[in-house]
């Protein structure tokens, strides 16, 4: 059985955040906690940033990776919300932290850029008209806000009630503007 290298690190810094703020611990911290070598860490990892955006993309977010075009976003925002509490301690010292390729300006990017790959896959073979992609940018950047102030509010607002927020407002025009796509309805329908 390989040894995940990543997953040490990963799960090494989630309980290090409990002891200590997340912006005063240091690779060498994590280094000492996991046992894991300088040389190794850096074979895996830029920066402590780098390892907290792979948290973030791997235990938080993880169905928006783009290898799904069959996405329910719904669902899927539901499930990384509840991943957002699960690590509530953590996401929030990370949000709060500034720097090069910190997580509060990496969201909206990855969010972003995410949309805009999801949307033309959804859309098909034609590039997306200009308005989608108007749309997508504004959108992504709008529920990234949405997101980024209901970490830093400790989440008061139920995951479910957010989720469907988040999709309805994603959801709006969305029809006049996959029209003539290969996408046949909103892709922000709630099916429930």
């Amino acid at each position: 059985m390989a040894i995940d290298i990543k997953e040490i690190l990963a799960n090494g810094l989630l309980d290090l955040c409990h002891k200590k703020d997340l912006s005063q611990v240091t690779v060498k911290n994590l280094l000492e906690t996991t046992g894991v070598s300088r040389q190794t860490f850096y074979n895996h990892f830029l920066d402590k940033n780098d390892l907290i955006q792979y948290i973030y993309n791997h235990k938080i977010i993880n169905h928006f990776n783009g290898q799904n075009t069959n996405l329910d976003f719904y669902e899927s925002l539901i499930e990384s919300f509840e991943h957002m509490k699960q690590y509530q301690t953590f996401l929030k010292q990370a949000c709060l932290m500034d720097g090069q390729n910190c997580l509060k300006e990496y969201i909206p990017k990855h969010c972003e850029e995410f949309d805009l790959k999801w949307h033309q896959q959804l859309y098909g073979e034609k590039l997306m008209p200009d308005t989608l992609k108007f749309a997508t940018i504004y959108h992504a950047n709008a529920s990234s806000a949405m997101t980024l102030s209901w970490i830093l509010s400790d989440m008061k607002v139920p995951v479910e009630e957010m989720a469907k927020m988040i999709t309805q407002m994603r959801g709006l025009g969305m029809d006049d503007l996959f029209q003539g796509s290969d996408c046949t309805t909103n892709p922000y329908k709630i099916d429930k």
